[in-house]
């Protein structure tokens, strides 16, 4: 038993793979039979009893078009050539053979049907002017011409009947090409007059079988415009057969009449106009072989589903889109509508917020406390030297701490110069809850505005989702097609997925390579990159590049924006005060392919708490910018979060960067960090903000600086533990900037190590935690890229530059 088993496994498995190549290579087989059955009728086929002008018009398609199916066009035509005589043989040989010598000069191939014709003429010319010894009667010099015209209209025909191989069974198919398609047929069935089944007629029975299906799909008018057609074509190639020609006219007639009544209806009316022909005219060759053709062909009629001549209804009768579109347009107008008024309210929110919350500068202003001035000590505590108004102030910054150690230490000095010193303490208290309570609604009504302007925003963006599917970008990918036709490149299929900038998506189907030095992607990268950066005015990229099988042969291509620039960077961090445990904290992540954050949070302390709270700012900080939250929203959501610590006393400085590398912009959101420093050349530039860490006061606000960036440009952001209390801030920055100008051409992670050594040894170590992050700027420079050889071109945009540097 195992040996048998053995021995039918690999027999088994020889012959799946052997109806599996089978199945892959259906294309080519069917394509093969068909070039070798169409090329052997063709080549019998002869009309006005003398012209057989269909052979050449075979081979010009398939040296053109097909080169892989010419030795099969070859074969069958040569073999029906044969049938028709040795000398007909050779006339279609030496007009292959001049016609292959004259294609390959390009200007013969301008024009391939008048290339076929004037080689038909030249040999069959030179042929009948041997044969007749240089007298060539006018009856065979008109046959000549009408040989060189009809080969000049097959040509034409064959050429839009077959398209290129990829597409000549899932191309598109028109009304022009579906008639160029039912004149070759019938005209391939004139050269299969003398095929028969018993006495069953080969070309009678696809004729009507033709004429039945048309009159199945399309109904009158397409059923007689087919038989017409087919009636002419008959008639021309069998002078003695003209009576036949309103025999197939009225077949097709009738049965397109008696549509309604279905398919019993449709192949009754044909019936019955071959029995009506018979009973009138006895020379018609309507004999039983005649009949029983026909009725072969409507026995395959009935036969053959509805579902299959569907898509040639469709062809016919194409749907109209123009409800469609009103219904479209009507909708999208609809969704502006509804979207402009949700914004109106969310801006009259926002402006209604604004209105009523008081600038910083406002705030900052405290007023004199009524008990201090209806007492007599009031010059000399407010005026004079005592350093009131300090002790105050320094109170109320302690007045929000929950550690209560410094707030005592402040009142006992107070109590030290204030003879009313209870009832002071409490107007202070009644006014810090006060001005607490109130800072805390302003920052709701804030957060509500915020939040109120982001959910219009993510409407707007959902909105024009859907008005992007609606519209399918047609007119851009019309447009992209007409750019690839006029360089040149064959494609199948173009899709545009997505038109945001930035965010662009282009799909592309094109044929498979042809040359041993190509790539799947060297047409991509060398052609179709140029056209797509010249048509959006932003680069791209070959996101992924894959062979397809389905339905045939050839390769999809996905094309994507592509960033301008590259982000290197460098972290260096240490503990201060002797710890293993650093309440700084720091993450760099992508929030898509063109946009990077970078966070930078010192918390308070140095202990392990600091470090959490910290991280806990970074992570929520992260869910908020990966939920697509607005940097200003998140930033006052996190606020909000950090203030209801209760009695724990812990806040965090937050550093939010965003480095869009797309754009090539620098945007900054601050609270309590310290400044950011960008060295551009020769010269330095530094991000400042006075806003305070996130949940230390009630009251707060941020606001978002950006910078351009260049190509080059360094960035650093660092903590607070980087520069010592005890020197100038100019000092320290001069020595930063000096680091920088030293190791400009270094690695980020070389610079920002450098600048902690040189920091520690020049100013001292302080004691607290020290973090510093050091990002470089780049252009990406693409392996392929297009240049423009216009010197005034050039010189203009070189010009242009220099004013912008210049001002």
């Amino acid at each position: 038993m195992k040996m048998i088993g053995n021995l039918e496994r690999p027999i088994s498995s020889q012959f799946r793979q052997t109806i599996e190549s089978i199945g892959k290579r259906k294309m080519h087989i069917l394509l093969t039979a068909l070039f070798l059955l169409v090329s052997f009728f063709l080549s019998q086929a002869v009309l006005f009893d003398t012209a057989v002008p269909f052979f050449l018009p075979v081979w010009a398609l398939a040296q053109t078009r097909f080169r892989k199916y010419l030795l099969w066009v070859f074969i069958g035509g040569m073999t029906g050539s044969a049938f028709l005589g040795l000398g007909q043989a050779v006339i279609h040989l030496f007009e292959l053979i001049l016609f292959t010598v004259v294609v390959k000069h390009p200007f013969f191939r301008k024009s391939i049907p008048l290339t076929v014709a004037g080689t038909i003429i030249v040999v069959q010319v030179l042929w009948q002017f041997i044969m007749y010894s240089g007298h060539t009667p006018v009856p065979i010099q008109l046959t000549i011409g009408f040989e060189a015209v009809l080969a000049l209209f097959m040509t034409f025909f064959l050429f839009i009947a077959f398209p290129q191989s990829e597409r000549i069974f899932y191309g598109k198919w028109t009304p022009e090409r579906l008639g160029a398609v039912c004149i070759i047929g019938t005209m391939a069935t004139t050269g299969m007059g003398g095929l028969m089944i018993g006495p069953v007629s080969i070309s009678g029975v696809l004729l009507h079988l033709t004429i039945l299906l048309a009159a199945l799909s399309g109904g009158l008018p397409f059923s007689t415009t087919i038989a017409m057609m087919i009636a002419a074509i008959a008639g021309i190639a069998e002078l003695s057969f003209t009576g036949m020609m309103a025999v197939y006219g009225m077949t097709g007639l009738l049965a397109g009449a008696m549509k309604r009544l279905g398919k019993l209806g449709i192949a009754t009316g044909a019936f019955a106009v071959s029995v009506f022909f018979l009973l009138y005219d006895l020379m018609l060759p309507l004999d039983i072989s005649h009949f029983i053709s026909i009725g072969v062909a409507t026995i395959l009629f009935f036969m053959i589903p509805t579902k299959i001549v569907e898509p040639i209804k469709h062809i016919i009768y194409p749907e109209k889109q123009d409800l469609s579109k009103k219904r479209q347009k009507w909708m999208a107008d609809r969704l502006d509508e509804q979207l402009s008024d949700f914004q109106q309210f969310a801006e009259f929110m926002s402006n209604l917020v604004s209105d009523r919350i008081p600038s910083n500068e406002a705030q900052e202003a405290r007023p004199i406390p009524t008990i201090c001035q209806s007492c007599f000590r009031y010059s000399k505590c407010w005026e004079g030297n005592e350093g009131m108004p300090d002790l105050l102030n320094e109170w109320d910054m302690t007045y929000s701490a929950t550690k209560k150690a410094a707030r005592h230490r402040v009142e006992e000095k107070i109590k030290y110069k204030c003879i009313r010193f209870n009832g002071l303490i409490k107007e202070m208290e009644e006014q810090s809850a006060n001005r607490l309570l109130m800072g805390q609604l302003q920052h709701g009504r804030r957060m509500l505005a915020l939040q109120l302007r982001d959910m219009s925003n993510h409407l707007e963006k959902v909105m024009n989702d859907i008005k992007g599917e609606l519209s399918i970008h047609k007119h851009s990918e019309e447009e992209f097609s007409n750019r690839l036709k006029s360089q040149g490149i064959e494609f199948f299929q173009v899709d545009i997925l997505s038109e945001e900038p930035g965010s662009h998506r282009v799909v592309c189907s094109i044929p498979e390579r042809r040359s041993d030095y190509e790539t799947d992607t060297t047409v991509a990268e060398r052609l179709i990159l140029p056209i797509l950066e010249e048509m959006y005015n932003e680069p791209f990229k070959v996101e992924k590049s894959s062979a397809q099988q389905d339905p045939f042969p050839h390769i999809q291509l996905t094309f994507s924006s592509a960033v301008r620039f590259s982000l290197e960077y460098g972290i260096v961090a240490t503990a201060g005060g002797g710890t293993f445990q650093a309440g700084d904290a720091y993450e760099v992540f992508p929030i898509h392919d063109g946009l990077t954050a970078v966070l930078l949070s010192d918390g308070m302390g140095q202990d392990l708490n600091a470090y959490r709270e910290s991280r806990k700012v970074i992570r929520l900080m992260r869910e908020c910018l990966n939920r697509k939250m607005d940097p200003e929203t998140a930033m006052h959501t996190l606020h909000y979060i950090m203030s209801l610590n209760g009695l724990d006393d812990m806040y965090a400085t937050l550093d939010l960067a965003l480095i869009d590398l797309q754009d090539g912009r620098l945007w900054s959101w601050k609270a309590g960090s310290m400044s950011t420093y960008i060295k551009r050349g020769q010269d330095f530039l530094r991000l400042d903000s006075r806003s305070v860490p996130v949940g230390f006061l009630p009251s707060f606000s941020v606001e978002a600086k950006n910078e351009q960036l260049k190509s080059g440009d360094l960035i650093v952001m660092l903590t607070d533990g980087m520069f010592n209390g005890g020197v100038t801030i100019e000092k320290q920055e001069e020595t930063l900037y000096g680091i920088l100008e030293r190791h400009q051409h270094a690695t980020a992670e070389t610079i920002a190590d450098r600048i902690m050594h040189e920091m520690e040894r020049k100013h001292g170590v302080v004691d607290d935690d020290r973090t510093v992050l050091v990002m470089r700027v780049d252009h990406v420079l693409p392996k392929w890229q297009t240049i423009k050889p216009n010197a005034k071109e050039t010189l203009g945009s070189r010009f242009i530059s220099r004013e912008k540097v210049v001002g």
